[in-house]
């Protein structure tokens, strides 16, 4: 994997193909959207947005979204870079 991402026109499919075989054996895809997975957890949420390299994160359960959050920087070396003010050129509040 690591060799994929370096340097080569085939990363970022080696990318997507990885982290959606996570996302595959963790969450449910939406049917109705192919970037969203939702994974419910007693009467909890978690939705998860992906969109190329951006990961978006909403949950019902703090504890539930910390995990998840832990669980994708120790698996893919990612950071939290913190709530989200602007995407794809939007800003949020």
């Amino acid at each position: 994997m690591k060799k994929a991402l370096y340097g080569l026109k085939k990363a970022p499919r080696a990318w997507n193909s990885c982290i959606d075989k996570y996302f595959q054996d963790n969450f449910t895809k939406c049917p109705h959207e192919h970037a969203l997975d939702i994974k419910v957890k007693g009467g909890d949420v978690l939705i998860m947005c992906l969109y190329m390299d951006d990961l978006i994160i909403i949950g019902s359960n703090l504890s539930m979204f910390e995990e998840f959050k832990e669980a994708m920087i120790n698996k893919f070396e990612m950071t939290d870079i913190g709530l989200m003010s602007y995407y794809f050129g939007i800003e949020v509040k």
